[in-house]
C-alpha cells in the first residue's frame, strides 16, 4: 500500500507608516502591462565565481513574475512551491529548515550576495524568518559546491542576491496585508535611482496570533483544535546604497536588520511556555572594479546573530551570540576564450554563550581558485574549481568541482558535473557544555551528476525539459547520540549514500497581452546509511528519517493585460519517522491558489489581490507531532509610484 500511494505522487491595518513610499517593480509594470517587454529573459549580472561554477550544474532561478506574485511569502513558502527542495516546518510560523538531495539542513549553504549567512552556532538558517520580497533573485543551485563557497554546500545552495539598478528613478510601495490567524502584514520600500546613486529602503511587519485550526490525530479522536501559545512577530529593515564611481568602479553598502519573538506551541504538553526571540544583524560593503579583461570584487562584511531561547516549565534560560566577521576578495582575467578566477576569504567566528565552557573564537583562512574555457566553436565549455580551508580547530579537506557543458545541437545540451565538498562541524557540536565534541572530523562528501536539457521556442511556445541524475557518498556525518554519561553527543558515524532523478519541464505562451505558464518538477531520492550505528541497530540500507523518496510541484501561471492567477500543488511522499523505516508520516498534497489585478493611471498603480492556501483544506504533517494549519485566507492591498528619471537632451 505504501509503495501504491507513493507512486502516484504526480497527484489586521495594525500600524500606520505613512511615507511617501516605494516599489522596485520594472517601468513596464507600473504601467500597463506590456506582455512582450515583461516576459523576456531576466538578465541578472552575478559574480564572476557563481556564474562560472553554476554554468556545469543544475540550476534554477526563480522567476521575476513569480517572486512579484509571491512578495507576501517566507523564503520557506516560495522554495516550498516552486522547487522540490524538501522544506521542513515545524508550523506555521515556527522553524523552518531545507533539504536537498536527501540532505540535512546544514548541508544547505545560505549565501547573500556571495557570503554565507548560516548561524555558526546551529550550522544552519531558518527561512521562515526570511522575506522573499527582500532580493532581485532567488537561485537554487544543486550538488555540491564547496570548492566556491565553503562549508556545509554539500546539497546545494540557496543564493539570495541584491543587484542596484542605476538611472531608474523614484519607485514607493506600500503594501498592507490581512490574513487568517490574525495575520497583520505591512511592506514598505522607497527607492531612489540617479544615474550615479541608487538607495533603496525596505521595511517590513509581520504579526499573528497563529491561532490556527488542525485535526488532532495525536489522541484518536481526530477532533478539530486550536493552537495555542503560538503568537509571533516578525519585524525588520533592508538598506540597500550604491555608488557608481565611474564605469569601472562600483561601490555597494547593505545594511540588513530583522528581530522576530515567537512563542512556541506544544501539541503533546497540556500547556507550553516556550518563547524563542532571533535579533539578526548583516552589515556588508564591497567595491566592483571592472578593467579592460580584469574584474576583481573586494567585500567586507560583519553578522551579528543573537539568539535567546526559554521554557520556564523546563527551566531553560538559555542566550547565544555569535559574530561574524567576513573579508573577502573575487577576481579573474578574462581572455577571448578562457577565464581565470582566484581568490581569497578570512572569517572569524567569536562566541558568547553560557551554553559553552567559555568564549570561542574559530578562524578560517580559505584559497580559491578556478579555470574555464570555451572549445569547439563554444560548442563545448569545461571549469574546474578548487579550494583549500585552514582552520584553528580542525582539518579541512581539499575540495573542487569540475564540470563540462557541452551543447549537441541548437535545442540540447548536456551537462555532467563532479564535485568534493565537506562540513565543518558547528560550534554547538564542538563546544557544547555536556556533550560537544572537539575531536569530530567535518563531513566530506564526493558527487556527481549529470543533465540534459531540451530548449526550444515554437513561435509563440517556449518548451524547455531538463532531466537529471545525481551520486553522492558522504562520510563522517555528523549526528547526536546518547553516551553513557547520561547526555547526547556528536559522532561521526553515519556513511550515508544519496542518488535520485529529478526532471523540470516549462510550457510558456506569449502571444499578445496573453501569457500562459506552466512548470512541473519531481524528485526522486533515496538517502540510505550504508553502515550499522551500533550493534542492535537496525538502520543499514534504510531511507533517512524525513527524507521523502517522492516529491513534486507544479505551478500554472497566467497573464492577462492586469489580471494575474497563480495556481501551485505542492506533493511530499512518505517521510520514515524511524531510523528502522517502521515508522512513518503520510503523504500529502498542497494547492494554492492567488488571484490579483491592477489598475493603472499615470505613474500610479494600485493592486488588490487575495489568496488561499491549503484550498482543499488537508489536514497534514511535516515534522512529527507538529500539524500544519487548515484552509487559510489573505487579501492585500499595494499602491506603487513610479517617477522615471528625465532623459537628458544631447
Amino acid at each position: 500500500m505504501l509503495k501504491k500511494i507513493e507512486n502516484t505522487y504526480l497527484r489586521y491595518l495594525y500600524i500606520v507608516i505613512v511615507l511617501v513610499l516605494q516599489f522596485h517593480w520594472h517601468t513596464s509594470v507600473g504601467q500597463i502591462i506590456d506582455t512582450n517587454h515583461l516576459y523576456l529573459k531576466e538578465v541578472i549580472v552575478i559574480e564572476n565565481k557563481q556564474k562560472a561554477i553554476q554554468t556545469t550544474k543544475k540550476t534554477i532561478l526563480i522567476d521575476s513574475t513569480i517572486l512579484k506574485l509571491n512578495n507576501t511569502s517566507t523564503l520557506a513558502e516560495l522554495l516550498s512551491n516552486q522547487t522540490t527542495m524538501y522544506i521542513k516546518s515545524y508550523g506555521n510560523g515556527n522553524i523552518s529548515t531545507s533539504s536537498i538531495r536527501g540532505g540535512n539542513a546544514n548541508h544547505t549553504a545560505i549565501l547573500w550576495n556571495g557570503l554565507s549567512i548560516q548561524n555558526p552556532m546551529l550550522g544552519q538558517t531558518d527561512l521562515s524568518l526570511i522575506q522573499s520580497n527582500l532580493f532581485n533573485s532567488v537561485q537554487l543551485e544543486y550538488g555540491g559546491g564547496s570548492s566556491a563557497w565553503g562549508s556545509g554546500a554539500i546539497g546545494g545552495s540557496i543564493h539570495l542576491n541584491n543587484k542596484a539598478k542605476f538611472n531608474e528613478g523614484v519607485k514607493t510601495n506600500l503594501q498592507i496585508n490581512y490574513a487568517s490567524f490574525d495575520n497583520k502584514k505591512l511592506n514598505t520600500s522607497v527607492l531612489f535611482s540617479k544615474e550615479k546613486l541608487y538607495s533603496k529602503t525596505a521595511l517590513y511587519y509581520n504579526e499573528s496570533k497563529n491561532n490556527y485550526a488542525h485535526i488532532d490525530t495525536l489522541q484518536g479522536d481526530k477532533q478539530t483544535k486550536v493552537v495555542n501559545h503560538a503568537e509571533y512577530i516578525i519585524k525588520g529593515i533592508m538598506q540597500e546604497i550604491a555608488f557608481l564611481v565611474n564605469s569601472k568602479n562600483t561601490f555597494n553598502a547593505r545594511l540588513w536588520y530583522n528581530n522576530s519573538n515567537r512563542n512556541i506551541p506544544s501539541f503533546t504538553q497540556i500547556h507550553s511556555k516556550k518563547n524563542q526571540i532571533d535579533e539578526n544583524l548583516k552589515m556588508s560593503g564591497d567595491w566592483e572594479l571592472k578593467k579592460q579583461n580584469f574584474e576583481s570584487t573586494t567585500k567586507i562584511a560583519f553578522f551579528k546573530d543573537n539568539l535567546s531561547f526559554n521554557d520556564s516549565v523546563a527551566n531553560i534560560y538559555s542566550i547565544s551570540k555569535v559574530n561574524t566577521l567576513i573579508a573577502e576578495t573575487n577576481n579573474s582575467l578574462n581572455f577571448k576564450q578562457s577565464k581565470i578566477l582566484f581568490g581569497a576569504n578570512y572569517t572569524l567566528y567569536k562566541t558568547d554563550t553560557k551554553n559553552y565552557d567559555t568564549l570561542h573564537k574559530l578562524n578560517k583562512i580559505a584559497l580559491f581558485g578556478g579555470y574555464s574555457i570555451n572549445l569547439l566553436k563554444n560548442k563545448l565549455s569545461y571549469t574546474i574549481f578548487i579550494r583549500q580551508e585552514f582552520t584553528n580547530q580542525t582539518i579541512i579537506p581539499l575540495t573542487g568541482n569540475t564540470g563540462i557543458l557541452y551543447t549537441i545541437s541548437k535545442s540540447l545540451h548536456a551537462k555532467i558535473n563532479a564535485s568534493k565538498s565537506y562540513r565543518q562541524p558547528s560550534l554547538n557540536d564542538l563546544y557544547w557544555k555536556e556533550g560537544g565534541n572537539r575531536n569530530l572530523l567535518p563531513e566530506s562528501s564526493k558527487e556527481m551528476d549529470g543533465s540534459i536539457v531540451f530548449s526550444r521556442d515554437f513561435k509563440s511556445l517556449k518548451l524547455t525539459i531538463e532531466g537529471s541524475y545525481f551520486n553522492r557518498l558522504t562520510n563522517n556525518w555528523i549526528i547526536w547520540l546518547p553516551s553513557d554519561k547520561g547526555y547526547w553527543t556528536p559522532r561521526n558515524i553515519l556513511e550515508v549514500y544519496s542518488r535520485g532523478t529529478e526532471t523540470k519541464t516549462s510550457f510558456t505562451y506569449i502571444k499578445n497581452k496573453l501569457m500562459l505558464k506552466l512548470d512541473i518538477n519531481t524528485s526522486y531520492v533515496l538517502s540510505t546509511n550504508t553502515k550499522n550505528m551500533s550493534e542492535n541497530d537496525n538502520s543499514k540500507g534504510r531511507q533517512l528519517i524525513y527524507s521523502p523518496r517522492y516529491s513534486g510541484n507544479s505551478a500554472f501561471l497566467l497573464n492577462y493585460k492586469n489580471l494575474n492567477f497563480l495556481y501551485s500543488i505542492n506533493y511530499t511522499g512518505y517521510r520514515f519517522t524511524t531510523t528502522d523505516n517502521t515508522s512513518w508520516l503520510s503523504p500529502y498534497y498542497i494547492s494554492n491558489i492567488r488571484l490579483s489585478n491592477s489598475f493603472n493611471k499615470e505613474n500610479l498603480k494600485i493592486t488588490l489581490f487575495c489568496a488561499i492556501q491549503n484550498l482543499f483544506n488537508k489536514n497534514y504533517i511535516v515534522v512529527q507531532n507538529n500539524p500544519m494549519p487548515l484552509r487559510n485566507y489573505e487579501i492585500g492591498l499595494s499602491i506603487q509610484f513610479y517617477k522615471k528619471n528625465k532623459i537628458k537632451s544631447v
